[in-house]
């Protein structure tokens, strides 16, 4: 059957796996971009929104796999607004299109939620492969600019294993010790009988460790713990 192309301001139905939903206040741009796309591979309907508020209904009507959005589109002029879009259809996965795409922008684009980054004048073969790979869970950017988020992810984690591990070194060895075992999933009982201690000096223990630490729970410590133990094997590595 043949792929169709649809208003946003007028279905009602929910999405199927195979539809997009392309925003853009461009009538040229619409144009091209359907008029290719409904053909492609995989893509079963185009869905077609001309402005904030038609993407917003169609989103929370739909929830479509992946929506195009032209970021010249009426009501989107900054990247925050990929925010506003996950909030309204977690499901979404959103490829932006740039009038004048970089690094820089594709990069501010991924940290907002974006999964992919392509120019406006892309040619629709290269924009349905992006739209297929997405679908799939992937995202589409640059190759250097994957390389920059892996980097600044990487350099993240770092920092906050440090910042972990001197939180760590307020307490004594036995503390960790009980830490660990905490982290494990351990009861009070086993960790009595690991260490030849009593329960009560386990309980005492982890008073001390909440109380340097700040948490409120076993489940925080053995998070918090397991963190630790992540990062450094990292380094490690």
């Amino acid at each position: 059957m043949r792929p169709r192309l649809r208003s946003g301001n007028h279905v009602r139905r929910p999405a199927a796996s195979g539809d997009l939903l392309l925003a853009s206040s461009d009538p040229a741009l619409r144009r091209r971009l359907a008029t290719r796309l409904r053909h492609a591979p995989g893509i079963a309907r185009v869905h077609i929104a001309r402005d904030r508020a038609g993407v917003e209904r169609a989103l929370a009507e739909l929830h479509p796999p992946v929506l195009l959005l032209d970021l010249s589109t009426r009501g989107f002029r900054r990247l925050e607004t990929v925010r506003g879009i996950r909030a309204l259809s977690p499901t979404t996965g959103t490829i932006l299109l740039a009038e004048s795409p970089s690094d820089a922008a594709a990069l501010r684009a991924v940290k907002a939620g974006a999964r992919g980054y392509c120019a406006r004048a892309a040619e629709p073969g290269l924009v349905a492969r992006a739209i297929q790979l997405v679908r799939q869970g992937e995202i589409w950017i640059g190759r250097k600019v994957m390389l920059r988020l892996i980097e600044e992810l990487s350099a993240l984690h770092a920092r906050r294993a440090e910042e972990a591990e001197d939180r760590l070194a307020l307490l004594t060895r036995r503390e960790r010790q009980v830490s660990h075992l905490v982290a494990s999933g351990a009861s009070n009982k086993e960790i009595a009988d690991r260490l030849a201690i009593t329960e009560k000096t386990v309980k005492a223990h982890l008073t001390h460790i909440f109380q340097k630490l700040g948490f409120q729970s076993r489940l925080h410590l053995a998070i918090f713990t397991l963190q630790v133990a992540s990062g450094a094997t990292t380094k490690v590595q």
